[in-house]
């Protein structure tokens, strides 16, 4: 294991502000911090035989002088605890992102929207909320994250980076098909309807075209709305040589499109050389000076970013030869850096012909980018996808419900135990309604096609999956393969009803269909009538006390208190038709 650098060194490879005093750290706006470098073992165990921190001093002696935490090295890491935690909840926190925002020589409106997080599988590195937590401590006001071809971290990224009080934009890298060419492109999500076409194209890349992983150009094209597009740091000599092919991009993306600026340090030369020359490319064929660029592709810093820190450059050569056995494009600097190191690299690689007006510019488009960006999750509810019927399936089921209770009865009579009938119909009641109590019928089937696509496509697949094994429906449907109640298995470790919002309390629950010539007219909220019995009970809410009334007895301004799963299910058959007035 590599050994921890100097604290003062790691210190300032981090940014962290700090002061000195023996053995002491103090940290502006976090604390004073004991140093512990020298002992033999991190653990210990105390009298009663717990293991706690190896704490060279009294708890209670660093807390009288206001020393909340220890630092300490651990591998190549320094990490911190915090002593007023209890014991049991001690956390090593790796010493980063802590204390007073530095201050830095260049100040300008950037962004990073290069992120490659750990949704890019065995590419990208990092939690979103240490890209937050990174993005917050720099400076910076806000991020993207540009995955490529997948957008599994945008729910994520948005509830991070709003933790944080950061602004956000979802952002995607993807390759684009254009004749014999394939050219790498991003593109970052502007309104909602860009949106919902970020998702198309996600579904063109991920499903209609699974085997490359790309996009044609046509397709891209028809779902630009409300996308910004931004052509990647390869793409220069493609720019400079089919210019003729550009005005359709302009076109469809609202009449700017941008290009790439990254000029980070590669191991390898021939990569170094191939970055310069693309980027040398785009320059010469569109740049016009003064910040003028011919054909409004305008150049944008962004910086593709793989790991949070510098120390973390192997994460990504790990993980690339975990997928394909070998790293590709290796580089120490992949990593989310400074304004001051953004302008360090722009100043090496760029000749005197372009000014710091020019490296502020590319920052500031990052700003345009993004603060105008307003695509968002909606959270006030719950949009869990609906099953697509195919038609056979339309046709011999009709609904999904139905289909639901089908394939429940089907799986009933092949696999209860004979002479366990009623056994077995308890529990599928019981279950039965919970699930469509929560409104996860969809969820179910949804399960079902994945599992039957992977077997049928030569897939392996498990008996069943955590808590699911505990559910008898998902045995009866076929997608889990443990009966539960031979092994004693309780549906509520799957789905726990109180969890779910199903609070035991009295309800009013729909009967079947019946014919009664002396039935009471309601007329709801909004303006559907049901027809109940007049006999018929319900729970009502009226003038704050919950009451039992007869459907005659019902008052204007009754709040009636109906099952979630007639809500979901049963009520909307039960609406007034001509034909069935007499129903209640």
């Amino acid at each position: 294991m590599e050994a921890a650098i100097s604290l003062k060194e790691w210190l300032e490879n981090h940014n962290i502000t700090y002061s000195l005093r023996k053995d002491v750290v103090v940290i502006p706006e976090f604390g004073r911090c004991l140093i512990q470098e020298d002992f033999e073992h991190i653990f210990k165990l105390n009298k009663e035989g717990d293991v706690v921190f190896n704490a060279i001093e009294n708890y209670s002696y660093l807390l009288a002088d206001e020393i909340f935490y220890i630092v300490f090295p651990f591998g190549c890491r320094w990490y911190y605890i915090d002593i007023r935690k209890d014991q049991a909840d001690l956390q090593f926190k790796i010493l980063r992102y802590v204390g007073a925002s530095p201050k830095f020589q260049h100040q300008c409106n950037y962004y990073p929207l290069g992120i490659h997080s750990g949704y890019e599988l065995l590419n990208g590195s990092g939690l979103l909320k240490d890209w937050c937590a990174k993005t917050k401590f720099l400076g910076y006001k806000g991020l993207a994250v540009s995955d490529k071809n997948t957008m599994a971290a945008s729910l994520d990224l948005q509830q991070s980076a709003t933790d944080k009080d950061l602004r956000y934009c979802f952002g995607y890298a993807l390759t684009v098909q254009i004749g014999n060419d394939k050219v790498g492109v991003k593109i970052y999500a502007a309104t909602q309807q860009g949106f919902r076409n970020m998702l198309r194209i996600q579904k063109a890349i991920a499903v209609d075209n699974w085997e490359t992983k790309e996009i044609d150009l046509i397709t891209l094209l028809n779902l630009a709305g409300g996308n910004t597009l931004v052509f990647d740091k390869w793409s220069g000599h493609w720019l400079a040589e089919n210019k003729n092919a550009l005005q359709d991009f302009i076109d469809a993306f609202d009449g700017w499109v941008y290009f790439q600026v990254d000029v980070t340090e590669y191991r390898a030369d021939r990569i170094d050389s191939a970055l310069l020359q693309s980027q040398k490319a785009y320059f010469d064929s569109f740049y016009l000076g003064n910040m003028e660029y011919a054909m409004n592709i305008r150049p944008v810093l962004i910086q593709d970013v793989y790991y949070l820190d510098k120390e973390d450059w192997r994460t990504k050569i790990v993980l690339n030869k975990v997928d394909t056995g070998a790293a590709h494009d290796q580089s120490f600097y992949q990593y989310l850096k400074t304004i001051d190191e953004l302008y360090d690299e722009f100043r090496k690689a760029f000749s005197d012909n372009f000014t710091d007006d020019d490296f502020y510019d590319m920052c500031e488009a990052t700003a345009d980018i993004i603060e105008n960006a307003s695509a968002a999750y909606d959270l006030s509810d719950n949009y869990a996808p609906k099953y697509d019927m195919t038609p056979q399936e339309q046709a011999k089921y009709g609904d999904t419900l139905t289909m639901f209770h089908s394939l429940i009865e089907d799986g009933f009579k092949r696999l209860v135990p004979e002479g366990q009938e009623e056994v077995y119909r308890k529990r599928v009641e019981y279950e039965k309604y919970v699930i469509e109590s929560t409104d996860n019928v969809d969820y179910f089937l949804i399960q079902r096609d994945e599992l039957n696509w992977a077997q049928e496509n030569g897939i392996l697949t498990g008996i069943g999956r955590g808590s699911a094994g505990g559910c008898l429906l998902l045995y009866l449907m076929g997608i889990t393969f443990i009966d539960p109640l031979k092994y004693d298995l309780i549906f509520e470790r799957f789905l726990l009803p109180e969890r779910a919002g199903l609070e035991p309390d009295k309800v009013t629950v729909m009967a079947e269909d019946i014919q009664s010539s002396d039935y009471f007219e309601l007329v709801l909220d909004d303006n559907k009538k049901l027809l109940l019995d007049k006999d018929a009970e319900l729970v009502v809410i009226r003038n704050g006390e919950q009451l039992t009334v007869y459907a005659d007895q019902l008052q204007e301004g009754d709040d009636i208190q109906f099952d979630n799963c007639d809500l979901l299910h049963t009520l909307p058959t039960k609406f007034l038709h001509e034909d069935n007035k007499h129903k209640a």
